[in-house]
Formats: C-alpha cells, structure tokens, sequence
C-alpha cells in the first residue's frame, strides 16, 4: 500500500505541476474541472450511499457554470451558478422524490456538494489566474504538510487527534503537518519568483500562511471523513491506488483554496508581481 501510494504520487506530481507553470489556462481549468467533477461524483455515491437522491446531471450543469465564472472571471455568472444550485436542485428533488422523508436530506446533500466541490475548484482556478505561483504555494503546503503527518504520525502518533471522526490521526502528525507548512511556507516565498517583500518579510508571511493554510488542511481532511463515516465507508471512491477517490485526495484542496483566495483578495500586497 505505502509502495502504491508513493508510486502514484511520483507520477501525478510532475504531471500537474508541468500543467500549472507552462499550460495555459484554459488547460489548467480543463484539468480541475475533470478532477473535481470526479471528485463531485464520488460524492453522489456517498449521496446516494445515505439513502437520498442526487439528481446527477443537473448538479454537474450548476457545477460547471460555477467553474465557468471562475474561469471567466465573472462574479455575476458565480452568484447566478450558485444561486441556481440552492434552487434548481430542491425542486428537481421535489419532483422527482416519492418519498416524503427523502426530500430535505436529498435536497441539503446535494446542494451542499456541488457548492462544496465547485467552490474548491472554482478557487483553484483563481488562483491560477493570480499567478502558478499562488497554487504551487497551495499545493505544496498541502502536500508537504499531508506528508509529514502521515509520516510523523505513522512513527511517533500516540494520542489520537480525533478518534471518533478519523482513528488514524494524532495530534504528532497534526504538530507535524503545522511544522511542515510553516517551513514549507517560508522556503516557498524565497525561492517563488514575484513574491513581494524582502526576504526575510518574505519568508515570515510564507511560514504564517503555510501554518495557516495547514490547519485549515487539517479541518478540510477531518470534515471530509465525517461524510464518509456518516456513510459507513472508508474511501470515497477507487481511482488512485493506495490513495482512495479524488474526494480523499483534493478535500483538503478543496477547503484551503477559497481560504487562501479570500487572503489573497482581503490583502493583495501578499499576490506576486
């Protein structure tokens, strides 16, 4: 398992870090858009798992009207996309639920996931349209920090960090994960090209958003297994050997994106130039 899942890495890695710095944009939303519509459909199965109904086709049209407005950069076509989820969704739901204590449940889980999936995917592409920089920094403060908790928490984890919600997970791994970001953080901001600042205001602000990011990570992970607990499953889906689905690898992503883009919008003088 541990052989399969650095294998996967290995070859996933380069491949989307080459996208990210040399494609263009549109390829790069090609690439999430495929990701998290992955990602999104795995978690109609944890839907669907619960006993509600997910009206599939109609989530996946919202959800890419809500990519489209981030790609485009059109804040009116995002609010319309999402307002029409909290819509569209309730009433397909209505029409097409028999059952009466199916409605709400149906209603709220799908809803609910094409704005949890599409906000993600929608940050990351943003992000890219701020600069490659912003989302390697993302990214590698992910993966970093996801390394080392699994590493650190595999050889020193004693005291569990949830157990109910995810057993594995200790707090040495979680100190770990923060350790990692903030130092991951700070080497970023050095060697990024465009990163404002000097070097030394450079790598402080790296290492503060790195723990940031990090713990937001964290939270991301642990909500992201309360779906899955609540459906009595472990991995979201099977797409990536020795990893899960797409919604176990990109749920921290998914949650630490439109954090890190509502930073960057709140204080634009971290952005590089």
């Amino acid at each position: 398992m541990k052989r399969t899942r650095e294998l996967t890495a290995a070859v996933l890695i380069p491949l989307v870090l080459g996208l990210l710095v040399w494609g263009p944009l549109w390829g790069w939303a090609i690439l999430i858009a495929l990701a998290c519509g992955a990602a999104l459909w795995e978690f109609h199965g944890l839907v669907e798992a619960s006993g509600w109904l997910a009206p599939r086709a109609l989530s996946f049209v919202l959800f890419a009207a809500i990519l489209a407005g981030a790609y485009l950069g059109s804040l009116p076509l995002l609010v319309s996309a999402a307002g029409a989820v909290l819509i569209a969704l309730p009433t397909a739901i209505l029409l097409a639920a028999p059952n009466e204590p199916v409605w709400l449940g149906s209603a709220a889980a799908t809803s609910f996931a094409t704005l949890y999936v599409g906000a993600g995917g929608a940050a990351v592409i943003a992000l890219r349209g701020i600069g490659w920089e912003t989302v390697l920094f993302l990214l590698g403060i992910v993966w970093a920090g996801d390394s080392a908790a699994y590493y650190v928490g595999t050889k020193l984890g004693k005291r569990r960090l949830a157990p109910v919600v995810s057993p594995k997970k200790s707090w040495e791994g979680f100190w770990g994960q923060i350790v990692a970001g903030a130092a991951f953080g700070a080497v970023l901001a050095l060697v990024l090209p465009r990163v404002p600042g000097t070097p030394a205001l450079a790598a402080a602000a790296g290492a503060l958003l790195g723990a940031v990011m990090s713990v937001v990570a964290v939270v991301g992970d642990l909500v992201e297994s309360t779906f899955k607990r609540s459906c009595a499953v472990k991995d979201s889906g099977g797409l990536l050997p020795g990893h899960g689905g797409l919604l176990d690898r990109l749920d921290s992503l998914l949650y630490a994106s439109p954090v890190l883009y509502g930073i960057l919008t709140l204080l634009p003088e971290l952005r590089p130039r």
